[in-house]
């Protein structure tokens, strides 16, 4: 099975396409590659763990895939505390009050002549 990231080529509709993995998830005791060609579009495969082989689905059930993955992994929450945290908020004015210095750069020009 590929990884996420990682470009393969699959023939669809007698075209061969370059591929990018864009997540692998696992629905309905199935496992599933969602992929993107250069032109944005999604597609996604089934994982036949028996044949070890890749086939792409049709586009109503691509659809259903798609929605979940979308539902389930990219509108979650984020997790991560970034905005709430005062300590960057700190960490930055402490930062811009040390680096906001106008003549700081013309100050290192005349060390140097």
């Amino acid at each position: 099975m590929y990884s996420q990231g990682e470009t393969f080529y699959h023939s669809v509709d007698d075209k061969e396409l370059e591929l990018s993995v864009v997540e692998n998830i696992s629905m309905k005791d199935r496992e599933y590659i969602i992929a993107e060609d250069y032109d944005g579009e999604l597609r996604v495969f089934v994982y036949d763990e028996d044949e070890e082989e890749i086939y792409l689905l049709e586009d109503s059930d691509a659809m259903e895939i798609i929605e979940y993955w979308q539902d389930e992994y990219m509108s979650g929450k984020d997790i991560g505390d970034y905005e709430d945290d005062e300590y960057y908020d700190r960490e930055d004015r402490e930062y811009d009050d040390r680096y906001d210095n106008e003549d700081y750069y013309e100050e290192e020009e005349e060390d140097y002549y």
